[in-house]
C-alpha cells in the first residue's frame, strides 16, 4: 500500500509544479509584478479587399485603408487587407465572409468589384459591406463614391458600423 500525501503537501507540491519554483507554505511572498493594462479587441473586423493597386498612395485602397485603420484603432478593433482582380474577387470576399470579418470594404479605382459586392451581399443577407465605387440599392451595402475625402468618409463608416455591432 503507497503511502498518502496530505493536503498541505499536494498543494504545496501543485504550487511548485505551477510556479516552476519551491513552495512556500506559510511565508510571505512579494507579488508577482502586474502585467501592463491592455485593451482587449472587440470583436469586430474589418476587412478590406482593394484591386491589384493595392495600397498605392492615392488610390481608392490606400485611402479606404487609412481611413479603416483610423476607424479601428481607438476602438481596438481588427483590420486586414487583401488585393484581387475581378476574376479573383468572388474567391478573396468569399474568404473574407469565412474569416468571420463583420465588415468587408471593397475599393477599386473603377468600381470593378461593384458586380461581385451585391451578388455576395445578396448571397449573405447577414454580412455588412461597404463599397467604394457606384451606389447600389442592396440593402447590407453601404456605397461610397471615390474622392479627395474618401478616407475620412470610411474611417467614419467603419466607426458607425463597429458601434451598431
Amino acid at each position: 500500500m503507497r503511502p498518502q500525501m496530505s493536503k498541505r503537501a499536494t498543494g504545496a507540491l501543485a504550487l511548485t509544479l505551477l510556479t516552476g519554483g519551491p513552495a512556500l507554505t506559510g511565508c510571505s511572498a512579494h507579488a508577482a509584478p502586474k502585467p501592463a493594462p491592455t485593451q482587449p479587441f472587440i470583436a469586430f473586423n474589418t476587412c478590406l479587399v482593394t484591386d491589384p493597386a493595392g495600397l498605392t498612395p492615392g488610390t481608392p485602397g490606400a485611402r479606404a485603408w487609412a481611413g479603416a485603420q483610423a476607424a479601428t484603432a481607438p476602438l481596438h478593433a481588427r483590420a486586414s487587407y487583401v488585393t484581387a482582380t475581378s476574376a479573383q474577387a468572388a474567391g478573396a470576399i468569399g474568404g473574407l465572409i469565412l474569416k468571420n470579418c463583420t465588415l468587408i470594404v471593397a475599393a477599386s479605382s473603377d468600381g470593378q468589384f461593384a458586380p461581385t459586392v451585391e451578388a455576395a451581399a445578396k448571397a449573405h443577407p447577414e454580412q455588412h459591406f461597404l463599397l467604394v465605387g457606384p451606389a447600389t440599392t442592396t440593402a447590407n451595402v453601404r456605397s461610397l463614391p471615390p474622392g479627395d475625402d474618401l478616407q475620412e468618409r470610411v474611417r467614419q463608416a467603419v466607426t458607425d458600423s463597429a458601434q451598431a455591432h
